[in-house]
């Protein structure tokens, strides 16, 4: 009886964190936008690249175009605090050897959790925030992999991820992978925020 009467506990207990999770998604009225974290990004079938370059040129690119969209209306805030400085440095100081690769690795649920952990820290030291961590650049797919990170600022806790694709948009290397995250975050506004909202019963 006393087992039954724990695993009960223990299950209120998880739905009752899950509600809390998904009040803080999807019930604030603010965010804060971490930017595009690329410290785990593998680009694929992009031999020809510098991996220099696009640590040192790109990556800045592609947090760059974030500063230009509403991403009030994207995350459907009152007010998104943009604070991408963390992730630029810890961007710039990322290792290139295995920028390049041949194939596709999958980021597990641990790896996000972990990865948020090693986010530094913002000039906001509680409330939500929001971080993409970036999968793979894949030319051979012709597919960006992307995941969309909700935490914790004060625990650093992943309250909710999701992963989300879109193709280039042609061009050359910089553009058309800048053309990508567009896609993503205008399908986060048009349409996946809201479906995240039904799924979580929000």
């Amino acid at each position: 009886m006393k087992r039954y009467t724990l695993l009960l506990a223990v299950i209120i207990g998880t739905l009752t964190l899950s509600a809390q999770d998904t009040k803080l998604v999807f019930g604030s009225p603010t965010v804060v936008w971490y930017g595009m974290d690329f410290t785990k990004l593998k680009m694929i079938g992009l031999k020809e690249e510098s991996p220099h370059t696009i640590r040192d040129q790109y990556f800045k690119d592609w947090n760059g175009i974030t500063l230009s969209m509403d991403l009030a209306k994207t995350f459907q805030k009152h007010t998104v605090a943009n604070d991408i400085k963390g992730v630029t440095q810890i961007n710039a100081a990322r290792e290139t050897d295995a920028l390049l690769a041949d194939a596709e690795t999958e980021l597990s649920k641990q790896q996000i959790a972990d990865e948020v952990k090693l986010l530094p820290p913002s000039q906001q030291k509680k409330g939500l925030a929001v971080v993409f961590i970036a999968q793979s650049f894949n030319k051979s797919a012709d597919l960006a992999t992307v995941h969309v990170v909700f935490f914790d600022i004060a625990s650093r806790e992943v309250l909710w991820s999701k992963k989300v694709t879109a193709k280039p948009a042609g061009g050359n290397t910089s553009k058309a992978w800048a053309g990508a995250l567009r896609t993503i975050l205008t399908n986060i506004e048009k349409k996946d925020f809201s479906a995240w909202k039904k799924e979580a019963n929000y």
